[in-house]
C-alpha cells in the first residue's frame, strides 16, 4: 500500500485507546474482498464489537453490520485481536484504487453505531505492530511505540527584552542543548514485488533517513540513505531476490546528531514462480491401493486428483510442505485403469500441475483355500468340516462330489455340486456304505474367482458290533507267548472309541508313552522321541525338483529360501502360496495335487503369472510338515517332488509370575530396521503388514521381512518397555521372545505393604509354639546323661572326627541352599515364603471365624493351598483400557484355601495364580453361588464404599489341562522328588545335630536351626497329606495290586479332567472330591480300561475321599495276536 498510519488517542501502557487507521490502497477493494487489521497479541481487544468500528472511503462512511445479510455495504467482526472487514456484494461498497481508507476503532466510531469500548494498550513498554492484510491484495505494517506518557518535551531560545532608559543591549541567554533522539513510529513496508519494496516511517522531528537490510540469516548487509531532513521518511529497495525473507532496521538522525534506530523488522518478497514437478512414479500397487510419489524443487503441499477418466472425480491431499511427496490412494477397484494428476502449491500459492498419468491396479487375487478340511465317516453318511479363508470378499464354497477320483477343478462336469453356501461343515446322507467318495472344496469370491481347491475323501461304513474274543492278549491258553507279540510287532487298536473312553481332548496324552496324532517329536519328545530336522526329500520321480517349488508370503512379495537343512521355515497361521513355474511342467497336464501335512489341495494355473499355485493357511502348531506335489498327465504319466515346511515358534511377549511365564496380550510391538548403522521404524506397507502392531490374544507376533538386521521393541500399560537383541535375519522371519517386567510399585506411588499384623474382627489367636526348640529339648532329655557323655567323648577322640566335622558344617550350609533351590523350582516354596511374611496370622494361628474368602477347586470344591491372591486398585483409566490397575496387597492361602484383605474405600480387582490351576474359572463363569460358596468371584471389580471393610470373595479356579500337570510321567517325577526332598531334609537335620555335638560352636548350632526349619518346610510342601483310607486297583484274574495304573477323575458336564494319579507299588490311589458329580477312568497298558460312572457326591457337605476298590481285566488276544 502507498502509505499507512495509525493515530491512537494514547500510547501509554495499559491505557484504553481509540485508534484511527488511515492507509492508501493502490489496488482498491472489490466486492467480496476482505481487509484485516491485526493488533499485536499484547493489545486487549476482547471487549470490542461491531458498533465500535467504522470504515470510511475517502472520508465517506460505509454502512456496516455484523454480516452481509442485509443492505449494509460492509460486514465487521473482531476475533483474536484481528478486525475483519468484508465488502458486501451487490450493496455498492466497492472501494476504488488510490482511495484513502479510514478505520475508526473505539469510542470515536459513531456512524453505524455508537462505540463504547476501546482497545487496551500492552502492559509493557516497547514497539508493537499493527498489520494490514486481506484478500484485497495490499499489505503493510505500522509500529506503535507504547510506553511512558503522552507529554512532549519542548526546547526554545528566548531573546532578552530591553532594559528601558538608555536601551543598551544585553548578552543573549544561551539555548538548551538538544540531546533527544527522534522518535520513530508507523513503519510501513509497501509496494512489495518479486525484487523491490518501499519502506516508510515517521519521526517526531526532522532527521536524515537510512535503511539497513539483509537476507534473514545472512551476515552481509546493504544500506540505502536519503539526504535531507524530514519527519516523513520513504526509501525504496531494489534488486531483491524473489520469494526471500529480508530483515531491516530504519535509522533517523536529527540536526544535532541524535540518532534513533528501530528494532529489526522483516518482510518477504513475492514468490511468483510455480514449483517444478518431476520424477512422478506409482509404487506399491495392489488390487485395492497404490502410492503416487513425485518431487518438487521447493517445499510445497501434495494433492493427487484421480478417477476412471481425466475428469478426476476423486482426490487425496497432504498439507505438509515438503520436497519429496507421497500420497496413498486406497479403496480402489481391482484390475482397473486409473487416470491421475499431481498438484503442488507452495507457500505463496503458486501451483504446478502434471499432465495426465495412468496406472492399473492389480487384479483381485482369488481367495485362499479352506484349511483343516476333515471328513467323519458314518453309517451311510459323511460329515465334512473346514475353516474358511479370511478374504474379505468371500461369498461361499462350491463343494463337488465325485466317484472314481478327485475333481480336476471347480467346473469338473464329471462331479456333482452338492453345496455352494458359505458354511464350515456339510453333512452328506443317503450314501452307499463301502463306496469311496471324493470331494473338492473351492472357496469363491464376489468376482466369481475360485481357490485352487482343497481335497478330501471318505468311505461310509456301517457300525460294527465288537465281538469279544475268547483268547488272551498275546498269550495262548497254555501260557505260551504269541511270537509276533514277543518280537514287538505292534498291533492296531480299534479306531472307534467305546463309551468307556473319555473324550480325547479331556486328557493330556503327552508323557503317556503313546505318540498320538496331535503330538510330534517337537511338541512331545517324551512320547515320540527327538528327531533331527529332516532334509528336503527332493525329486521322487520325473523331471521336477525341489528347486522348482516357490514359497511366497507377505502378499506374494517375499520369496522364502530353503535353509541349510533343506527346509523352508514359515510362521503359524500365516498365508502361504506354493507355486511351480508353468515352464517346469510338461504339456498335457490333467491335475497337480499338493499335499501339505494331512491337507490336500489342487494347484491351479494362473495364466498372467505363468504359475501353477495354491494358497493355504499354515496351521497354528509348531511342527514339520511334509510337502508333496504329484503331477498327473493325460497320458497317465506322473511326476512328483517333495520338500518340508518347518512351522517355527512365533514371537512372544511375556511376563514371569511366580516363576511361570504368562502372556502379555495387551502389548504392542514395533519392528526397527538397521539401515546404514541407524535404526529406523520398518515400513511394513509394501509387504502388506502392519508396524507397529498389537500382539495376538496369546501374545504372539511375527513378521515376514527381507533378510537383514532388525530389532523389536515391546511395550504395554503397566510394564517397562523392552527391546530384543539385534536380530540377523536370514530366513525372512522376525520372531523373538521378549520379557516385560512390571513397573515397580514405588515407581507408580503404590503402597508398599509391610508384613501383615492385622487380625480380622472376632478372631482369637493362639500362642505360637517353638517347634524346633521343643524337638531338641525332647531329644536331649531322652538320652541318659552318663551314656551320652561317654559316647560323645569316645566319638570326639576318634582320629579325623574333628576335621570331618569342620569340613561337614559348611557342606550342610550348602545342602540347605540346594534344598531351597529344589523346593523353589519343583514345589511351592516361594509362595510359602511369601505366605510366611505377608500373612503371619494365617500362618501361625487357625481361624475361628468365617470372615475370610476361600480359593477352591471349581470342580472338586476342595480348598487350594498356597495360591497367590493379589489385590489391584482399579482407576477409571484402568477400567477403560482393561488394565489390572495398581498392585496394593497380596496374600497366600493356607491349607484351607483361606485369605482376606482389609482395605480402604475404592475400586478393586482380584487375581489368583497357582501352578496347575486356571483363573478365572470357565467352569463356573456364569454362577453367582456354588453350593456353600457365596459371592463367587470371576474377575469383576469390587466396590468398597466404607472404611474397615474385609474383602472375602470366594474364588473358584479350574484345574489346568496342561500336559506338565496331568501327564503320568510328570506325576511320577513329582512323587519321586517329594520322597527325595523329604529324605534329604531329614538327613540334614540328623547330620547337623551330630556335628553340632562333635564340634559345638555358633555356626554349627545355627546349621541345626536351619536344617530343622528346612525339614518342616519340606514336610509342609512335599509330603502329601495322608488320606484316611486308600483305594486299591487289583488284577481281576490274580487279585494282586497293580502299580503304575493311570487313574483320572473327570467332571461329566464339560468333560473336564480334574486330577491324574498313578498308583504306587501297592496299587493305591486316593482322590479328595467335593460336592459334585464325577466319573473316573483307570488305564494300564495290557489291560482293558475301566470306567466308574457316575460318582455322585452332590449331596455331601464337605470334601471326602473317593477310594473304591477297582479291578482291571487283562486284554484278551487270539492266537494271531489280534484283539
Amino acid at each position: 500500500m502507498t502509505s499507512a498510519n495509525d493515530y491512537p488517542s494514547t500510547l501509554e501502557t495499559s491505557q484504553a485507546s481509540n485508534h484511527n487507521v488511515l492507509f492508501t490502497t493502490p489496488t482498491g477493494v472489490s466486492e467480496g474482498s476482505t481487509i484485516t487489521i491485526t493488533f499485536a497479541s499484547s493489545f486487549d481487544t476482547s471487549s470490542m464489537t461491531e458498533d465500535d468500528i467504522d470504515i470510511t472511503d475517502d472520508g465517506v462512511d460505509l454502512t456496516t453490520a455484523s454480516d452481509c445479510l442485509g443492505s449494509e455495504q460492509a460486514s465487521v467482526s473482531i476475533a483474536s485481536d484481528t478486525v475483519t472487514i468484508a465488502i458486501c456484494a451487490g450493496d455498492g461498497g466497492a472501494i476504488t484504487a488510490t482511495s484513502v481508507i479510514g478505520v475508526e476503532i473505539g469510542t470515536n466510531a459513531t456512524s453505524s453505531g455508537t462505540g463504547v469500548n476501546q482497545v487496551t494498550n500492552p502492559a509493557s513498554a516497547g514497539a508493537y505492530f499493527v498489520s494490514i492484510r486481506g484478500t484485497f491484495g495490499d499489505s503493510g505494517s505500522i509500529i506503535l511505540p507504547i510506553g511512558g506518557d503522552d507529554s512532549i518535551g519542548v526546547t526554545a531560545t528566548v531573546p532578552s527584552s530591553g532594559g528601558g532608559g538608555g536601551g543598551g543591549e544585553t548578552d543573549p541567554i544561551p539555548a538548551d542543548v538538544d540531546s533527544t533522539a527522534p522518535v520513530i513510529s508507523s513503519i510501513v513496508v509497501s509496494s512489495i514485488t518479486v525484487s523491490s519494496a518501499d519502506i516508510s516511517w515517521t519521526t517526531d522531528e526532522a532527521g536524515v533517513s537510512t535503511v539497513e537490510y539483509w537476507p534473514t540469516g545472512s551476515t552481509t548487509t546493504s544500506t540505502v540513505a536519503r539526504s535531507g531532513y524530514y519527519t516523513s521518511h520513504a526509501i525504496s529497495l531494489s534488486g531483491l531476490s524473489e520469494g526471500t525473507e529480508y530483515s531491516f532496521t530504519v535509522t533517523s538522525v536529527d540536526s544535532s546528531g541524535n540518532s534513533s534506530t528501530s528494532s529489526t523488522q522483516t518482510f518477504t518478497t513475492l514468490d511468483e514462480t510455480d514449483p517444478v514437478i518431476s520424477d512422478i512414479d506409482v509404487v506399491d500397487v495392489t488390487s485395492t491401493s497404490a502410492r503416487v510419489t513425485w518431487t518438487t524443487n521447493e517445499s510445497a503441499d501434495s494433492t493427487v486428483s484421480y478417477g476412471l477418466s481425466d475428469s478426476y472425480d476423486l482426490s487425496e491431499s497432504d498439507g505438509t510442505f515438503e520436497i519429496s511427496h507421497s500420497v496413498l490412494l486406497s479403496d480402489l477397484s481391482p484390475g482397473t485403469l486409473y487416470h491421475f494428476q499431481v498438484l503442488s502449491t507452495d507457500a505463496s500459492l503458486n501451483q504446478a500441475f502434471s499432465s495426465d498419468q495412468t496406472f492399473t491396479t492389480d487384479s483381485d487375487d482369488a481367495p485362499g483355500n479352506v484349511s483343516s478340511l476333515s471328513i467323519e465317516e458314518g453309517d451311510g453318511q459323511l460329515i465334512l468340516s473346514w475353516v474358511n479363508p479370511t478374504d474379505g470378499d468371500l461369498v461361499g464354497t462350491r463343494i463337488l462330489q465325485c466317484l472314481g477320483g478327485y475333481p480336476t477343478g471347480p467346473t469338473d462336469t464329471a462331479c456333482s455340486i452338492v453345496s455352494t453356501s458359505l458354511g464350515t461343515s456339510l453333512t452328506q446322507t443317503g450314501l452307499t456304505n463301502g463306496t469311496t467318495y471324493y470331494y473338492g472344496v473351492f472357496a469363491y469370491d464376489e468376482a466369481g474367482q475360485f481357490a485352487s481347491g482343497a481335497l478330501v475323501l471318505g468311505t461310509p461304513q456301517a457300525s460294527e458290533e465288537e465281538v469279544p474274543s475268547d483268547g488272551t492278549d498275546g498269550e495262548d491258553r497254555d501260557g505260551s507267548t504269541d511270537p509276533e507279540t514277543e518280537t514287538g510287532t505292534p498291533t492296531e487298536d480299534p479306531e472307534e472309541e467305546t463309551d468307556d473312553t473319555p473324550p480325547s481332548d479331556s486328557a493330556v496324552s503327552c508323557g503317556d508313552d503313546v505318540c498320538s496324532e496331535t503330538e510330534s517329536s517337537e511338541s512331545c519328545p517324551e512320547d515320540c522321541g527327538e528327531t533331527d530336522e529332516p532334509t528336503s526329500l527332493g525329486a521322487e520321480e520325473g523331471d521336477l525338483s525341489d528347486a522348482d517349488l516357490i514359497y511366497l508370503v507377505a502378499d506374494e512379495s517375499i520369496t522364502l529360501e530353503t535353509t541349510r537343512s533343506g527346509v523352508v521355515e514359515v510362521l503359524p497361521t500365516s498365508t502361504l502360496r506354493i507355486a511351480i513355474p508353468e515352464s517346469a511342467i510338461s504339456d498335457g497336464v490333467r491335475t497337480i495335487v499338493l499335499t501339505v501335512g494331512s491337507d490336500t489341495y489342487l494347484m491351479r494355473l494362473d495364466d498372467a503369472l505363468a504359475l501353477f499355485l495354491a494358497d493355504l493357511t499354515i496351521p497354528n502348531v509348531q511342527t514339520i510338515l511334509q510337502v508333496s506335489v504329484l503331477v498327473t498327465y493325460e497320458s497317465g504319466v506322473t511326476d512328483s517332488v517333495s520338500s518340508y515346511l518347518h512351522v517355527v515358534t512365533p514371537g512372544y511377549v511375556y511376563q514371569v509370575i511366580d516363576g511361570e511365564e504368562a502372556d502379555v496380550s495387551t502389548a504392542t510391538v514395533t519392528l526397527f530396521e538397521n539401515v546404514g548403522g541407524k535404526l529406523t521404524v520398518w515400513d511394513g506397507s509394501p509387504w502388506s503388514q502392519f508396524n507397529p502392531t498389537a500382539v495376538a490374544s496369546d501374545a504372539s507376533f511375527g513378521w515376514y521381512v527381507p533378510n537383514g538386521t532388525y530389532q523389536v521393541s515391546a511395550s504395554a500399560e503397566g510394564f517397562d518397555s523392552a527391546v530384543s537383541a539385534e536380530l540377523a535375519v536370514r530366513n525372512s522371519i522376525v520372531n523373538p521372545r521378549i520379557l516385560l517386567a512390571l513397573i515397580k510399585e514405588e515407581d507408580e506411588g503404590v503402597i508398599v505393604e509391610e508384613p501383615s499384623t492385622e487380625t480380622p474382627p472376632g478372631e482369637v489367636a493362639e500362642e505360637p509354639t517353638d517347634v524346633a526348640s521343643t524337638l531338641l529339648e525332647t531329644l536331649f532329655d531322652a538320652l541318659p546323661t552318663d551314656v551320652a557323655r561317654q559316647t560323645l567323648e569316645t566319638i570326639r577322640g576318634l582320629p579325623g572326627v574333628e576335621k570331618t566335622a569342620e569340613i561337614s558344617t559348611p557342606v550342610l550350609a550348602i545342602s540347605a541352599g540346594v534344598s531351597v533351590i529344589v523346593l523353589s523350582v519343583a514345589f511351592d516354596f516361594l509362595p510359602l515364603l511369601q505366605y510366611f511374611f505377608t500373612a503371619p496370622v494365617l500362618f501361625f494361628w487357625r481361624r475361628r471365624r468365617k470372615g475370610y474368602g476361600i480359593v477352591y477347586n471349581a470342580i472338586s470344591k476342595a480348598p487350594v493351598d498356597l495360591a497367590v491372591v493379589r489385590l489391584f486398585q482399579v482407576r477409571p483409566e484402568d477400567e477403560a483400557t482393561g488394565a489390572h490397575g495398581r498392585l496394593v496387597k497380596s496374600r497366600v492361602t493356607d491349607k484351607g484355601g483361606r485369605y482376606f484383605f482389609l482395605v480402604p474405600p475404592g475400586t478393586y480387582r482380584i487375581q489368583v495364580t497357582k501352578p496347575g490351576f486356571q483363573f478365572p474359572s470357565d467352569y463356573l463363569k456364569e454362577e453367582k453361588t456354588d453350593g456353600p460358596y457365596l459371592d463367587v468371584y470371576h474377575g469383576e471389580t469390587v466396590e468398597v464404599t466404607s472404611e474397615g471393610v474385609v474383602v472375602t470373595a470366594n474364588i473358584p479356579v479350574d484345574p489346568s489341562q496342561a500336559e506338565k500337570y496331568q501327564a503320568p510321567k510328570a506325576i511320577q517325577q513329582r512323587a519321586f522328588l517329594r520322597k527325595l526332598q523329604h529324605g534329604v531334609a531329614l538327613t540334614g537335620v540328623i547330620a547337623s545335630i551330630v556335628f553340632a555335638i562333635i564340634r559345638p560352636n555358633g555356626f554349627s548350632i545355627l546349621m541345626v536351626a536351619v536344617q530343622v526349619a528346612m525339614y518342616f518346610v519340606a514336610r509342609r510342601l512335599v509330603k502329601p497329606q495322608r488320606p484316611i483310607s486308600w483305594g486299591i486297583v487289583y488284577d481281576k484274574d490274580t487279585a494282586r495290586p497293580l502299580s503304575r495304573v493311570v487313574a483320572r477323575i473327570f467332571e461329566p458336564k464339560y468333560n473336564k479332567l480334574l486330577e491324574t494319579q498313578v498308583t504306587d507299588s501297592k496299587g493305591r490311589y486316593a482322590f479328595i472330591l467335593g460336592p459334585n458329580q464325577y466319573y473316573a477312568t483307570f488305564q494300564k497298558e495290557g489291560f482293558k480300561q475301566t470306567q466308574i460312572d457316575p460318582i455322585d457326591y452332590s449331596a455331601e457337605e464337605e470334601p471326602k475321599g473317593f477310594t473304591d476298590e477297582v479291578t482291571l481285566e487283562a486284554e484278551a488276544r487270539s492266537i494271531n495276536g489280534e484283539t
